[in-house]
């Protein structure tokens, strides 16, 4: 039963079948028309086994059977030719292909298989073996393939198809095949109108059957994706509206916070007269509050612009990485100094170009150093390093020899504002931010980001670069 809080997020459910296409994506209609494809070969190869095995009469004749490998024959040569077809088109077609030409080159498909499948049960006596369960796959994925009346439209050709070759041999109209005794079955069904009428409603009744449980699932699934797709569309609609009112907020904040910080400066440094001890100690505190939250402000700011910009949107050119690296690792030893940690740079043996911008650099790299700073244990060593990767990449990687990071809390540290426990032990003042804009300033210049790291032996941050050219231009989103 749906909660309250759940039934008022889901969306109703004539609501959402009215919004609701019947049909599946485009992409997942063409990763079903590739597999179907290849799955056809496999039956051209059953197809070919099985005439290799009518062409030896000695095998067939051990099981009482006569038959005739011309079927085999015939079936494998149009099952080859229309998938060599449907395969050529659907290689030439356009990415992503059309939904019109999906469900064209899907209905040819089917429809081909039915008739090759009445061709091969004619061959095998029909009613004399289980051939006429292959048309139920066939059923089932046309409820996978179409909507519930397109799906019902392929059924009733699956029934023709399948009962057609009975009744015409009943009729006289074309010879009776059997492979149990020659020149007739071993069900008699043309002596009776009434035998073929039974076997014929009684396949029609069981595709039918098929067809109308499978659909009614698929439906029900239809349905309850869309409701999810359609509640995950609210909740990040939601999320959208979170993030504007709390940048609005900031920004807000921003302001009145370095007024109070400039007040508290000019108390520290005796601007409004000198202050006793007690009452400066106070002010110091008051200071670095002020100073944390700024932090925290600033922050804020940067990732909420770093995610609103777009790949598109922003000009990278190529950049040697090299120097770059080098001036931040620099900078990056001034805080580290006082506590006797020690970075150590290790230059790639040849320029490491790069599209990107000093800016979306300096983000990224001065996070991970930083970073890699603050949780190193006191007289520890930091080890940077620049490789060209033999797959055309360029990796840098920062490691530390620090707290570490517990492995069930890996996937969760570039998410904002999330800090371990051990690293909110090791450091209580941190804002949670450094790792979600190392993250975003990734997505932005199509690059990859990895973390190894174990509790009390540090951690290794690796990101991958694509090595380019020099030249500039736009980069599009990472694929």
């Amino acid at each position: 039963m749906t909660g309250p809080r759940l039934r008022g997020l889901l969306p109703s459910t004539e609501g959402t079948l009215a919004r609701c296409p019947e049909t599946l994506r485009a992409n997942e209609l063409a990763e079903r028309l590739h597999w179907f494809i290849h799955t056809r070969w496999i039956a051209v190869l059953l197809c070919l086994a099985g005439m290799v095995w009518a062409l030896h009469p000695p095998w067939s004749h051990a099981f009482g059977l006569h038959v005739d490998y011309r079927f085999f024959l015939t079936v494998t040569l149009c099952l080859a030719g229309t998938n060599l077809i449907y395969g050529r088109v659907a290689r030439q077609a356009e990415q992503p292909v059309p939904r019109p030409l999906l469900h064209r080159l899907l209905r040819a498909q089917v429809l081909t298989d039915f008739l090759n499948l009445a061709l091969l049960s004619y061959g095998l006596g029909g009613i004399e073996t289980p051939i006429l369960i292959l048309f139920m796959p066939h059923i089932i994925l046309s409820t996978l393939f179409f909507t519930r009346i397109q799906s019902l439209a392929m059924t009733l050709a699956a029934i023709l198809c399948a009962t057609l070759p009975m009744v015409l041999e009943a009729a006289g109209i074309i010879p009776t095949v059997s492979i149990v005794a020659a020149g007739h079955k071993a069900l008699p069904i043309g002596a009776s109108p009434v035998i073929t009428a039974g076997y014929a409603l009684a396949i029609a009744g069981a595709f039918l059957v098929c067809w109308y449980l499978v659909s009614a699932i698929t439906f029900s699934l239809r349905l309850r994706e869309c409701q999810l797709e359609e509640a995950f569309a609210q909740l990040q609609l939601l999320d959208q509206e979170k993030s504007r009112v709390t940048l609005r907020a900031t920004h807000e904040l921003k302001a009145p916070f370095a007024a109070i910080k400039s007040y508290v400066y000019a108390l520290r440094d005796g601007y409004c007269g000198p202050l006793p001890d007690p009452a400066r100690q106070v002010v110091l505190r008051i200071g670095e509050r002020c100073d944390r939250l700024m932090d925290k402000i600033t922050g804020i700011i940067h990732l909420s612009n770093l995610r609103s910009a777009s790949p598109r949107t922003r000009e990278l050119t190529a950049l040697d990485l090299q120097p770059l690296l080098a001036r931040e690792v620099q900078e990056a030893q001034l805080p580290a100094t006082p506590r006797h940690i020690t970075l150590r740079l290790q230059d790639a043996a040849a320029p490491c170009p790069i599209l990107a911008t000093e800016e979306l650099i300096h983000t990224l790299l001065s996070n991970l150093l930083t970073n890699a700073v603050i949780y190193s244990h006191d007289g520890g060593a930091i080890d940077v390093g620049l490789e060209e990767e033999p797959n055309g990449w360029i990796a840098l990687w920062v490691q530390d020899q620090g707290i570490g990071i517990p492995e069930d809390q890996l996937d969760r540290i570039f998410t904002e504002h999330f800090r371990s426990n051990n690293a909110v032990q090791h450091n209580p003042n941190g804002n949670g931010l450094g790792l979600a804009l190392a993250r975003e300033t990734v997505r932005l210049l199509g690059a990859r980001i990895a973390v190894q790291s174990r509790p009390g032996q540090g951690s290794r941050f690796s990101v991958h670069f694509r090595h380019v050219s020099g030249h500039t231009e736009i980069l599009g989103p990472p694929r």
